[in-house]
């Protein structure tokens, strides 16, 4: 098998590593500047070498069989050999055509969307990052090799064989109306729960996110009125209610000089959130993924601190239950 990849064109091995992970004939053909019909062509020199499908529509994408998942890690082996042979040295990101996607939360778009634009822009002007957000299954796996860049809390999916580096931290806060009395420092974990809460998930069928996972390890159900998958939308709902919401402190900082809203430390003890960048092994000596990973992690540590919090001890973590909701079930009714 070794001898026979090794005499393939290369071409259709990079045909063979791009459609792997993009799943997807037309994104093949723009990633690596073909028509369509050349890289079907190539799909069909592949299958005819391997004896195999290798890929095979079923409906939404290119799935791959089980000799192309046997063939991918070879196959992207010798890939990056040739890169590291050919561009390693020369890597020019001014010169460089890539598109990139990064799956994240908005408040990751929000905090690093606009350096990362004006950093491409003087230095890398024809690569292109798609921000999406980022969802549980994209992590799993195989699956992890679809997205190029992940921008997540440590903890927040399955991400033990990704290659990382910790980018920076950062606090949990509640966020209120500003006059909403019930919602206030110091207020105990069963004034807390009791309140409606808006919530951010990352899951349209869930209630899954990095904060409430942590409450449901410490067996707190709360009453949740509202769910979101965008965390900058939720100071901005809280303004208006008489719930509470809890999100990033930076990102409630910069909206409580927009909207009308307070401020308070969680009656619940929530460690430092530690964002990372993941991404999978396969990348790892990829270049231009490389090089944007670099401006990245070079870009978070411009990041502005947080402020010293006063010293305070949080309500008692109580694992008394309370509501119907329990975190982590799902939204329907019932």
């Amino acid at each position: 098998m070794a001898g026979l990849l090794r005499n393939l064109d290369l071409n259709l091995l990079i045909v063979f590593d791009v459609l792997w992970a993009e799943r997807s004939v037309s994104r093949t053909a723009k990633r690596i500047h073909r028509t369509q019909s050349a890289v079907s062509l190539a799909i069909e020199r592949l299958r005819t070498a391997f004896d195999d499908r290798l890929f095979e529509w079923n409906g939404r994408h290119m799935q791959p069989t089980a000799k192309a998942e046997q063939l991918a890690p070879q196959i992207r082996a010798i890939v990056n050999q040739v890169n590291d042979a050919l561009s390693m040295e020369s890597h020019d990101p001014r010169r460089t055509h890539r598109e990139f996607t990064i799956a994240s939360a908005d408040y990751i778009d929000w905090l690093l969307g606009g350096p990362l634009m004006r950093r491409l822009e003087q230095e890398a002007p024809n690569f292109a990052v798609y921000f999406v957000d980022a969802k549980p299954f994209m992590i799993e796996g195989r699956k992890s090799a679809e997205t190029e860049l992940f921008i997540v809390p440590r903890g927040a999916g399955n991400t033990a064989t990704m290659s990382h580096h910790v980018l920076f931290r950062d606090r949990y806060i509640c966020v209120a109306a500003r006059d909403n009395d019930a919602a206030r420092r110091g207020m105990s974990v069963e004034d807390f729960v009791r309140l409606p809460q808006a919530t951010y998930t990352a899951d349209p069928k869930m209630l899954y996110s990095h904060e409430t996972r942590h409450l449901a390890e410490l067996g707190i159900r709360y009453r949740y009125s509202l769910l979101t998958p965008h965390y900058l939308t939720l100071p901005l709902i809280v303004a208006e209610t008489g719930g509470v919401a809890i999100v990033q402190e930076r990102l409630a900082r910069f909206m409580a000089k927009l909207v009308d809203v307070k401020l308070f430390e969680p009656p619940v003890h929530y460690p430092e959130i530690e964002i990372n960048l993941y991404w999978n092994a396969r990348f790892d000596e990829d270049p231009a993924h490389r090089w944007l990973r670099e401006q990245i992690i070079d870009l978070a540590t411009g990041i502005p601190g947080l402020p010293v919090r006063r010293n305070s001890r949080p309500a008692t973590k109580a694992r008394k239950a309370h509501s119907s909701r329990p975190v982590g079930r799902k939204a329907g009714k019932g």
